[in-house]
């Protein structure tokens, strides 16, 4: 059977390849976002964008975790006025924390801009902007992946992708700087926006009548689901947190010089993770609470050999060609840490199975997953906390934190495999 005829016959290959192939150029899309702010702007600058967009990452965990809540109830539940109106519900408490955020960041601006070393306090504002316009936009997108629209979903990642490199670059070099760069995420969020929005009231996501717009969010209605997001939230922020926590360590701990040079490698490092993010995507769509535990696992399996096939190969490039990889993706600048890239991108690389393995659990909503994972990113700050003398030591208490978190969850999947437990 030849490779196009496997794809037809298997819709697990299908949405795997079209997600993965939507998710490499939106992967390509955002890397090329570093090299090219990283041409634009000196090192300095480019250590605040990179804070940023770390800041970015960890505080939109609430975010994807209610879009992990929604493709779970979009994947679950049969009665479309009950699942939309749960959707609606999670849209309106995401934006009343998204605006607390942002009301935040203007009262204690002065105070972030102090402890990270900034020039100015407003990038942590327009920063809050962006995660507010981002609501709609991930939600939206979660809905269409509970129904399998990958190809959507992958269309409207390129848009915001490819409208945040353009943006970004073009505000950047009409002289706005770091605001400029973080200005051009928050504007591509909004046109990518309208297409998702778009899409998904064709498909069936439309507000209920007894739904209001402008309204508390109905806590009453989200309670049952609120036990899974919590568990979920504590598993995905310190999964995020594992591969981005070491940034604000870095800005925090070292000159601006220092902090700029280790983001490049950072950057580059990162793109192990977000290449195989796909593969948990498509497979939190595929399990089902009431399906046969063999084809649960039989998901996994292949999820986990996707996720290798995927990464080792580039992994194995990073490890063997560092400085070349960065002088390639970054430029010579950025040469002087090149030396970090083989144990930071092994740190990724574990990471990204964590995720996965998570991602499964939480999808079965086997909550012992999130203490593993909280108990693993809180050994991996405390070694950070002990061994942090310089950025080497920083990289090695990060693979050995993800390493030890990597090895327990192992080991509690083998007891649940074997045991039953």
């Amino acid at each position: 059977m030849s490779v196009v005829q496997k794809l037809r016959h298997s819709q697990f290959l299908l949405h795997n390849t079209v997600f993965f192939l939507g998710s490499v150029a939106v992967g390509a899309l955002n890397y090329l976002y570093y090299p090219v702010l990283g041409r634009l702007l000196e090192p300095r600058a480019f250590g605040e964008v990179q804070t940023l967009v770390s800041l970015f990452l960890q505080l939109t965990v609430f975010l994807t975790v209610l879009s992990m809540v929604i493709v779970n109830i979009v994947a679950n539940q049969s009665d479309e006025t009950k699942r939309n109106g749960l959707i609606f519900e999670f849209e309106k408490l995401a934006l009343w924390i998204s605006a607390a955020l942002l009301a935040a960041s203007i009262i204690f601006g002065k105070q972030l801009q102090h402890w990270l070393n900034f020039g100015s306090p407003w990038p942590f504002a327009v920063l809050m902007v962006a995660i507010l316009v981002s609501v709609p936009f991930i939600l939206r997108g979660a809905y269409l992946r509970g129904l399998q629209r990958f190809g959507m979903v992958s269309s409207g990642n390129i848009l915001a992708a490819g409208g945040k490199l353009v943006l970004s670059a073009i505000l950047v070099a009409a002289g706005l700087g770091t605001l400029g760069a973080i200005g051009g995420v928050a504007a591509s969020q909004v046109v990518a926006c309208a297409l998702i929005l778009w899409w998904a009231r064709r498909l069936g996501l439309e507000r209920p009548h007894t739904s209001k717009k402008i309204s508390h969010p109905n806590l009453k209605l989200l309670a049952p689901e609120l036990r899974f997001g919590g568990v979920v939230l504590a598993a995905s922020l310190a999964i995020t947190l594992q591969y981005s926590v070491d940034i604000i360590f870095i800005k925090h701990y070292f000159d601006p010089n220092t902090a700029g040079l280790y983001a490049g490698v950072a950057a580059v490092a990162r793109i192990l993770f977000f290449l195989t993010a796909s593969v948990a995507q498509v497979l939190m769509s595929k399990i089902k609470l009431d399906g046969r535990g063999h084809d649960n696992h039989r998901m996994l399996e292949k999820s986990l050999f996707l996720l290798g096939a995927i990464s080792l190969p580039v992994l194995a490039v990073m490890i063997l060609l560092p400085t070349q990889v960065i002088n390639l993706l970054m430029g010579s600048g950025y040469q002087e840490m090149a030396n970090l890239l083989p144990i930071l991108s092994t740190s990724v690389f574990i990471v990204s199975v964590i995720n996965l393995l998570a991602t499964y659990y939480l999808s079965l909503r086997r909550y012992g997953v999130a203490a593993i994972a909280v108990l693993g990113a809180a050994f991996t700050y405390f070694l950070i906390l002990m061994h942090h003398s310089s950025p080497e030591a920083v990289v090695s208490s990060l693979l050995w934190g993800s390493a030890a978190t990597l090895a327990v969850l192992g080991g509690w999947k083998i007891t649940e495999r074997r045991y039953g437990v």
